[in-house]
Order: C-alpha cells, then sequence, then structure tokens
C-alpha cells in the first residue's frame, strides 16, 4: 500500500477515537505509530520535511474521521446528554488500566501529590464555572471568553498526546463540545450571524490547539524521559479531575434543572450506569491491547539490546 495512503487510513482511525473520547493516543499505540507521532510533533522545527510527511496525511485522515462521527455524536449528546456522557465516562474509566505499570509499587506521597495537584488544576476550572455561573458563548464573546477558548484549546489538543487521556473528554468537561462544533458548523457553512467574531474565534481556536500540539507534544517527551512515573501521575490526576468535571461545569448546571426533574427518570439513570459500566469494560479490554503491545515492544527492544 502507498505509505501517503496508509498514513491517511491511519489518520481516519485516529479521528474517530478522538471524536469517542477514546483518545489518540490510545488509538496511536495500537496502530503502532505513537513514537512516530510524537517525535514528528517534537521534533517539528530540527526536522520539519519529515514530521510533515507524517503529519499532513494523518490530519488530513483524521479530518475524515471526525467528520463520520460528528453528526451521530452531536445527536447523542443533544437527546440523550447524560447518557451519552456516561458511556464517554465509562471509556475514560476502563482507559485508566493504562497507569497500572506506572503505579503499581510506586504509591510514594510524592508521586500522589502530583496527582492531587493535577486534579486539583483540572476540578478548579471546573468549580470556577459551576459557582460563577459562567456559560460558554462563542457568539458575542468578550476578551474573557477568547482567553477561556485559547486556554481551552491549548489543554485539550494537549490532551490528545497521551493514552488515556481524550481531548473530547475535557472538551465536554469545561463544557465547550457544543460550542465549539457550532462554531465551525457556522464558520464553514457560512452561516455567521458575525462573520468576523466566528473568524476571530476559530483563529483563537486553532492557534491555541497547535500550540498546545506542539508545547505539550515535547513536555511530555523530556517529562517521560526525565520520570515517566510522576508524569503518569500527574496525568492520572488531570483524568480523575476532567471525570469529575464532565457533570460538574457552568456549562452542564442549567439542564440539571431541565433534564434531571423532567426527563431524567429511572430508566435514564439506570441506562446511564449501565453505560458507563458498557463503556468502562469494552475501554478496559482494548487497553489491555495496548499493554501487550506496548510490552512486546520493550521485549523486542530488550533482545535487540
Amino acid at each position: 500500500m502507498n505509505n501517503f495512503l496508509k498514513r491517511v487510513l491511519q489518520g481516519v482511525v485516529l479521528g474517530v477515537a478522538l471524536i469517542t473520547t477514546i483518545g489518540g493516543g490510545t488509538m496511536a499505540v495500537l496502530l503502532g505509530v505513537y513514537d512516530d507521532v510524537i517525535n514528528s510533533i517534537a521534533d517539528f522545527r530540527k526536522k520539519p520535511r519529515e514530521s510533515l510527511q507524517l503529519i499532513i496525511p494523518m490530519a488530513l485522515g483524521g479530518i475524515v474521521g471526525i467528520l463520520i462521527f460528528l453528526i451521530p455524536i452531536r445527536y447523542l449528546l443533544r437527546n440523550f446528554r447524560f447518557i451519552t456522557l456516561a458511556a464517554f465516562v465509562g471509556l475514560t474509566i476502563g482507559g485508566l488500566r493504562v497507569f497500572h505499570d506506572s503505579v503499581q509499587g510506586n504509591f510514594k506521597i510524592s508521586n500522589i501529590l502530583y496527582s492531587v495537584a493535577g486534579f486539583i488544576f483540572v476540578f478548579s476550572i471546573g468549580a470556577i464555572t459551576w459557582f460563577a455561573g459562567f456559560s460558554v458563548d462563542l457568539v458575542s464573546f468578550n476578551a474573557l471568553q477568547l482567553f477561556l477558548l485559547f486556554a481551552v484549546a491549548f489543554i485539550s489538543m494537549g490532551g490528545h498526546v497521551s493514552p488515556g487521556i481524550s481531548g473530547t473528554l475535557l472538551l465536554l468537561a469545561f463544557g465547550y463540545f457544543e460550542e465549539v462544533i457550532k462554531l465551525f458548523e457556522r464558520f464553514l457553512l457560512f452561516q455567521s450571524i458575525n462573520f468576523w467574531n466566528d473568524f476571530l474565534a476559530v483563529v483563537v481556536f486553532a492557534i491555541g490547539s497547535l500550540l498546545g500540539l506542539l508545547a505539550i507534544a515535547k513536555l511530555y517527551k523530556v517529562s517521560f524521559e526525565k520520570s515517566r512515573t510522576k508524569t503518569n501521575f500527574t496525568i492520572l490526576g488531570f483524568i480523575i479531575g476532567s471525570l469529575a468535571i464532565v457533570f460538574f461545569n457552568g456549562d452542564i448546571k442549567p439542564e440539571y434543572a431541565l433534564d434531571i426533574y423532567k426527563t431524567f427518570n429511572t430508566l435514564h439513570f439506570v441506562l446511564a450506569i449501565a453505560f458507563v459500566i458498557i463503556g468502562a469494560v469494552a475501554s478496559y479490554f482494548l487497553f489491555g491491547l495496548v499493554q501487550n503491545k506496548e510490552h512486546k515492544k520493550l521485549d523486542v527492544t530488550e533482545v535487540e539490546e
């Protein structure tokens, strides 16, 4: 198969993983391209030509993969929001399996503090938006909204870099997923009420995403080389914090009054619990494949040495 086409197809699979909260990093490990992707992003300035040969076809495929699942995911979030979020949370919980090797036997106070710091960082964002009555507005935004959009783009795109984290889950947790989708839909279909406002928001989100991808990929590369255990404990804290604020942020707060008492009946509650379990079991076995692949790779490397 042509190498370009192969990379495009790999990008399609990664795009599907991104939009379903499985996580691009996880799927990259399963496809055997994780190291290639990280090195291409982290070493872009040193080897731009080689990096682009991988990044361009994968980015094209990723866009296709995202578009394939975008409409179904939006439909589910609009009509079965809590159940869909429960499924996403389940997928993420099962993904915590990838941290088993890192945390086993390493439960030291210093490492646990890294997790606590990661949790507090992410959870505080959700708490602030909840108590401040914050709601995402990408139509008639102000300077603060633009800054938060940049920050969320930076963090969520960086989240795609690591196995076990989903940038989509972070967008959902921060309450930005639906609004970002609406923003790009208006902009691409020329349906903007104020084109220049949407253009500015798109540019801010794009710059934040690009810088987040480059900076966090570089940070992960350096951090993993320096202390993989401490880095994984910090990431674990990020994930647990994200799981908490999926249901605790300013964007979803009004829906509790609307949905919980009117449409979220006993059946919905049972289904939500069921989808948490189903998602967790499915991703637990999926991440088991990730770990087996990584262990085999390590075994091969040790034999070669």
